[in-house]
C-alpha cells in the first residue's frame, strides 16, 4: 500500500462559484505509527503527484495526514545516520527537491492542513504548498529541528522559509530548531490560520477559495501570485528584512552570535546562514541548488553522525522498557516532596507543570516561602516565553501545597525527599514517610552521593525504594539518574522511570554505587583540574582549555556553581570509595577554610558579583602557589582531564553501574554538558583509538602517578582492537 494516495472530493464549494473537485493528497504510511519521510515515501509522493498532474479539472489540492492528530514527524533519522556516501545523499536531496517542486507548481491552489507534529521534512513539504492552516491544539508543533542533528533543512526549508516569514524569523527558527504551536506559527506567518481541529478541513477548503480568488482562473494561475509570501508588518521589519543593508546586518549578527554560542564546533548553523543569505535574493532553483550542496556535505560529516547517535540513544532512554514490558507503571497523580530548598522548589514546579499535585513539606516556614517564590518565578518566566494564558499559571500554582506537617500522606502516590545530604536526616525522613504512606506508594531519594541501599536499610519495604537524582537547576538539566538498589522491585523501577519521562526528563537507570555514574566520572575530572592548579597552571587557563574542548563551563566554574562545600562532601565520599584514583584536594580544603563557598558566597575560585564572574588574583596567594606555569597548549591541559573521565567511565562499565556505553554517554551529555558534537565521552575515546588512549594513560601514569593506571577494560579492548561503542566483529 502506498504511503501517499489521492482522495478526490468531487463537489466541494470553495465559495468562488460552482463547486468542483478538490483532491486530498493524503500521507498515511501503513508501516509506521507516525508519518516519516524516507526514500520510499518520496517515491510514493512522486506517483501521487503524477496522478494529480493528469487531472485538469481540480480546483484545489489539500495536503493532509491520514493519521489522526499527527501530521509528519520529519525525515527518517536512522536513515540519515546510515548515509555515508555524499553522492547518494545529493541524489536523494535533488529527488526530494524535484518532487516538492512539482507540488509547488501544480496549476491549482494547494493548502496544507496541519494537525499534530509537523517537523523537519514535514514542515518543508508544507512549505511547498501555497498556504497552510493548522489545528490550534496542544499536539500541533511546527518546526525545523535539523540543526540539532548536525544538518540544515535540506528539502527546501532554508530556501522557502525566509521567503515566507522573512530573514529574521527564519534564522531564529532554523538556528534554534525550536517548534511553534499553531497560534505562534500564525503570528510568525508560517501558517495562514490557526483554527480548532474540528474545523480544520472546513477552513482549509475556505483557504483554497481565498487563494483562488487572487486570480481570475485558479487552474491557469501562476503559482507565485497565489503563494503566501512575507510582508513586513512593522517599520523595523521593513528596514531589517526588506532592504539589502538591513539583511546584511541581520545575517552578520546571526553569524557572530552563532560562532560565539557554538565555538565553531557545529558547522550546520553556519551553513544554514550561508544558504539563506546567498539564496535570499536568488530564484528558488538557485537556493535549492546551494542547499543541496551544503546538506550533502553535512549529512556525511562526523558531527552529524555523532548527533544522530545521541538523538537515537536519548529516544531509547525515553521509550525503551527497563523491565518486563508487561509490568505497567503505577499512576502518579499526587507527589509528596520533603525539603523546600532550591532543589525542592525546582522539583515542585516541574511536577506541577506536568499536572501532578505536589504537597511540599518543610519544618521551616521561611524555607517554604522561598521555595514557593522559586516555583512562582519559574512559572512566570516560562509563561512569558510561551506567551501562556494567566489561567495556566494560576492552575499550575494551585497544584502546589506548602505544608509544615506530613498530613495527607495516605493520598500520595509517590514521595521524594530533597533535604540536606546527611544520612541520619534522610533516614529519619523516610522512617516518618513509610509508616504514613500506602503500601503501594513509591519512596525516592534525591541524593547525589549517599548509598541508596544504606538509606533503605531501616525500611520495612525496601522493594518500593529507589534513587531519583535530579541535576541542578532542575528546570534546565534534562537528566535524571534513576538508581536501582539491591532490593528495588521492577514495579518501583518502572514507576520511577515512567515518572521521569512524564516530567520531560531523560532517565538513565544506574546501579547503586558511590557517585552513581555522573558524579563518579566527574570527580576525577575535577580532581585533575585541582592537580593542574597545584602544579601552577592558572584557573582561567584550565577552564579555557575545557571550554575550547566543548564543555559549557570549565571545571573551576562548575565547582563554584555547585558550591565548594558540596563538591568537598562528594569528593570525600568518592575518595574513600576509590582512594587509588581519587584523593582529597588540598586546594579545595584551603579555600573552604577561608569561608569561600563559590557563587552563593560571592567568592570561590572566582569573584562573583552582579551575575558576573571574574578571575580572583587572591586565590594563588591563599593556596600558597609560588609560581605560575604556562602550558605548551590548552590541549595538553584538557587531555589530562578528559582521559581521567574516560578511564573512570571504563571502570563504571566494568562494574555494571550503567547498562552500556550508549547510556553512559547519554548520562554524561545530559548530566554534565559533555559536548554532543563529539558523540559522548566513550564515543570520543573510540574516535581517538583505544590503543592511543591506553598509551597516553600509561605515559601519564609514569609521570603523574597511579591515578592514571589504565582501566582493565581499556587495556582489554585496546589489545583486541575493540571499541566501547561498537561490538567487536569476529574475523
Amino acid at each position: 500500500m502506498s504511503a501517499f494516495f489521492v482522495d478526490v472530493k468531487p463537489a466541494v464549494d470553495l465559495g468562488t462559484g460552482a463547486p468542483g473537485p478538490v483532491a486530498h493528497l493524503v500521507f498515511d504510511d501503513p508501516k509506521r505509527k507516525v508519518n516519516v519521510l524516507d526514500e520510499g515515501a518520496i517515491g510514493d509522493l512522486e506517483n501521487a503527484l503524477s496522478e494529480l498532474e493528469r487531472r485538469t479539472d481540480l480546483i484545489g489540492v489539500v495536503l493532509r495526514s491520514g493519521k489522526s492528530g499527527s501530521f509528519i514527524a520529519g525525515a527518517d533519522v536512522e536513515a540519515i545516520g546510515a548515509l555515508t556516501d555524499r553522492a547518494a545523499v545529493h541524489a536523494l536531496v535533488k529527488r526530494a527537491h524535484a518532487a516538492f517542486g512539482r507540488l509547488a507548481a501544480l496549476p491549482c491552489p494547494t493548502v496544507a492542513a496541519i494537525d499534530g507534529v509537523c517537523l523537519g521534512g514535514g514542515t518543508e513539504l508544507a512549505l511547498a504548498c501555497d498556504s497552510r492552516v493548522a489545528a490550534d491544539e496542544p499536539r500541533t508543533q511546527i518546526g525545523l529541528p535539523e540543526v540539532l542533528l548536525g544538518i540544515l533543512p535540506g528539502f527546501g526549508g532554508t530556501t522557502r522559509l525566509p521567503r515566507l516569514v522573512g530573514a529574521s524569523t527564519a534564522l531564529d527558527l532554523v538556528l534554534t530548531g525550536r517548534t511553534l504551536d499553531a497560534r505562534r506559527a500564525e503570528k510568525a506567518g508560517l501558517v495562514a490560520r490557526a483554527v480548532p481541529a474540528v474545523w480544520l478541513l472546513e477552513h482549509t477548503h475556505r483557504r483554497l477559495g481565498e487563494l483562488a480568488q487572487r486570480t481570475a482562473d485558479p487552474r491557469l494561475a501562476r503559482a507565485p501570485r497565489r503563494r503566501d509570501a512575507w510582508r513586513p508588518k512593522a517599520l523595523a521589519g521593513r528596514i531589517l528584512d526588506g532592504t539589502p543593508f538591513g539583511r546584511a546586518l541581520v545575517f552578520s549578527r546571526a553569524r557572530a552570535m552563532t560562532k560565539a554560542r557554538t565555538g565553531g564546533h557545529y558547522p550546520a548553523p553556519l551553513a544554514a546562514i550561508s544558504v539563506m543569505e546567498h539564496g535570499f535574493g536568488q530564484p528558488v532553483e538557485a537556493g535549492l541548488k546551494m542547499e543541496a550542496e551544503w546538506v550533502s556535505d553535512l549529512v556525511v560529516s562526523p558531527v552529524c553522525k555523532n548527533l544522530v547517535r545521541i538523538f537515537t540513544l536519548s529516544e531509547r532512554a525515553k521509550k525503551e522498557p527497563v523491565a518486563d514490558p508487561a509490568i505497567r507503571p503505577q499512576p502518579v497523580g499526587r507527589l509528596t516532596l520533603v525539603g523546600a530548598g532550591v532543589m525542592g522548589g525546582g522539583i515542585a514546579e516541574l511536577a506541577s507543570r506536568s499536572g501532578i499535585e505536589v504537597r511540599m513539606r518543610d519544618i521551616s516556614p521561611e524555607s517554604l516561602s522561598r521555595a514557593m517564590q522559586t516555583v512562582r518565578s519559574l512559572v512566570v518566566e516560562r509563561g512569558k516565553k510561551r506567551r501562556a494564558k494567566k489561567s495556566e499559571a494560576d492552575n499550575q500554582l494551585a497544584r502546589v501545597y506548602p505544608a509544615l506537617d506530613l498530613a495527607g500522606l495516605k493520598r500520595a502516590d509517590f514521595a521524594m525527599e530533597a533535604v540536606v545530604e546527611d544520612l541520619d536526616v534522610k533516614r529519619k525522613v523516610f522512617a516518618e514517610l513509610e509508616v504514613r504512606m500506602r503500601p503501594d506508594a513509591v519512596l525516592a531519594t534525591n541524593t547525589s552521593s549517599l548509598s541508596v541501599d544504606t538509606l533503605a536499610g531501616g525500611l520495612e519495604r525496601p522493594d518500593r525504594f529507589c534513587g531519583f537524582h535530579f541535576f541542578n537547576p532542575v528546570h534546565r538539566m534534562p537528566l535524571v539518574e534513576v538508581v536501582r538498589g539491591a532490593k528495588t522491585s521492577d514495579q518501583t523501577l518502572v514507576t520511577a522511570v515512567a515518572l521521569a519521562r512524564r516530567l520531560g526528563k531523560t532517565p538513565v537507570v544506574v546501579k547503586d554505587a558511590p557517585g552513581f555514574v555522573v558524579n563518579r566520572i566527574l570527580m576525577p575530572y575535577l580532581r585533575e583540574a585541582m592537580h593542574l592548579l597545584e602544579e601552577g597552571y592558572p584557573v582561567a587557563d584550565v577552564d579555557a582549555s575545557m571550554r575550547r574542548f566543548g564543555m559549557p563551563m570549565g571545571p573551576f566554574e562548575v565547582v563554584d556553581e555547585v558550591g565548594l562545600d558540596v563538591a568537598h562532601k562528594v569528593a570525600g565520599i568518592l575518595s574513600r570509595a576509590f582512594p587509588e584514583r581519587m584523593s582529597a584536594a588540598p586546594a579545595l580544603e584551603k579555600l573552604l577554610a577561608t569561608g569561600r563557598l563559590g557563587k552563593k558566597s560571592g567568592l570561590g575560585f572566582y569573584r562573583h558579583r552582579d551575575g558576573r564572574r571574574a578571575p580572583d588574583p587572591a586565590v594563588a596567594g591563599l593556596l600558597g602557589l609560588a609560581r605560575s606555569r604556562k602550558a605548551p597548549s590548552l590541549e595538553t591541559l584538557s587531555e589530562r582531564m578528559v582521559l581521567a573521565m574516560v578511564n573512570e567511565a571504563a571502570h563504571c562499565l566494568a562494574d555494571g553501574i550503567v547498562a552500556d556505553a550508549g547510556m553512559l554517554d547519554v548520562a554524561m551529555i545530559f548530566g554534565t554538558g559533555f559536548p554532543p558534537f563529539r558523540g559522548g565521552l566513550l564515543r570520543y575515546a573510540d574516535t581517538l583509538g583505544l590503543a592511543k588512549v591506553e598509551a597516553r594513560l600509561a605515559a601519564l601514569r609514569a609521570e603523574k602517578g597511579e591515578r592514571f593506571k589504565p582501566a582493565a577494560l581499556v587495556a582489554k579492548l585496546a589489545a583486541e582492537g575493540g571499541t566501547f561503542t561498537q561490538p567487536i566483529v569476529a574475523g
